[in-house]
């Protein structure tokens, strides 16, 4: 077995990922295959942060018998710490180790504080980023960290090691373990996906506004910063955020909409007027004139300019059809102020679960 241990400098890393007096450890997994029973773990890597130091540490099983002593020193290294932070670990890394440890008849002592999976975080923000998909070299392009040498991906290094196992290369046991190496040196970097949330929940004020033929766009300001630029459409609405700033873009809908009064039963409708009346009021209505009222007709109709709404802020809200999730509301006479834009833009975060 090899085993290294060295110091290192993160490129980058964003402490609020926990708070400041954990014990964290980030770790990564090696393995020859998907496959928990047929499959090993040869190479186990681990940044970790204590006393204000941070040290590499690298578990490398020389031949598949040594599994058991990696994983064994892995779990023994990590009991002394209170944070794991991993990538797609909670699908992957962790089910696996567990299973091999158990297979090994090795105790199980990954019990940790708290367990962050730093693609977890990143996934609501695929869309937003422009990720062509939530990889993790994918994601360090993205946020700017360039100290990576390695090119590989761990399919490609399975026969590798292999070879190395056979023959005992240097030159292949410095391509596992830079791989490894890389992996878990980015994933410190990786913590600055925590900022995102950080800034989508923070208080937001209102910068200015301005309009267009077609658009109303509101200007925040928060103290939080979104170290990327973030930028996507969404139906009417468009979002954009870098630095400590974000706008959203707000499409002006112009036409006929509709109000549904939900107690429709109560109402009958007057097919020659297009209109719908209270039962109270339709009595005196000869009664070959009118119909009960459905779920369709009964509403009241206006034409003019509206904005959409993700959920129901302003009333009344109107409609293309009755239950649509997306509703409007005339804005003719809203001048958006500091409470109802901050309000609109919370209910817009919502609606796209950041």
């Amino acid at each position: 077995m090899i085993r290294i241990q060295e110091p290192f400098q993160p490129e980058s890393f964003y402490p609020g990922i926990c708070p400041p007096d954990r014990k964290m450890l980030f770790f990564d997994i090696e393995t020859t295959g998907f496959s928990r029973e047929y499959h090993i773990i040869y190479l186990i890597g681990a940044a970790a942060f204590c006393d204000g130091k941070w040290t590499l540490m690298q578990w490398f099983a020389e031949h598949p018998g040594e599994e058991p002593q990696i994983i064994q020193e892995f779990l023994d290294f990590s009991a002394d710490y209170d944070t794991l932070i991993h990538f797609n670990g909670q699908r992957f890394d962790l089910p696996f180790l567990k299973a091999r440890a158990s297979l090994w008849n090795l105790d199980d002592t990954l019990e940790f504080e708290e367990s962050i999976d730093l693609m977890n975080r990143i996934k609501p923000y695929k869309e937003l980023c422009g990720l062509p998909n939530c990889r993790q070299k994918s994601v360090e392009i993205l946020l700017g960290i360039s100290s990576r040498e390695d090119v590989m991906s761990g399919g490609e290094l399975i026969p590798v090691y292999e070879r190395y196992v056979e023959y005992q290369r240097k030159s292949d046991l410095h391509l596992l373990l830079l791989h490894n190496a890389d992996d878990v040196r980015g994933m410190t970097g990786l913590t600055r996906v925590a900022m995102w949330p950080d800034f989508f929940h923070s208080s937001f004020r209102l910068s200015h506004q301005e309009s267009t033929d077609w658009w109303l766009v509101l200007h925040f300001l928060t103290d939080r910063k979104m170290p990327v630029l973030l930028n996507a459409e969404i139906g009417p609405w468009q979002i954009s955020a870098g630095g400590n700033s974000l706008s959203l873009g707000i499409r002006y809908l112009e036409g006929e909409k509709k109000h549904f009064y939900k107690n429709y039963k109560d109402y009958y409708y007057l097919p020659e007027e297009d209109l719908v009346v209270h039962k109270s009021v339709a009595e005196f209505v000869d009664k070959s004139h009118r119909k009960k009222a459905t779920k369709q007709n009964c509403c009241i109709k206006k034409s003019g300019r509206f904005l959409p709404q993700p959920e129901i802020l302003f009333t009344p809200e109107f409609a293309e059809k009755p239950g649509d999730k997306i509703t409007c509301f005339d804005c003719e006479d809203w001048t958006p102020d500091e409470t109802s834009a901050v309000s609109y833009l919370q209910s817009m975060l919502k609606y796209m679960k950041l």
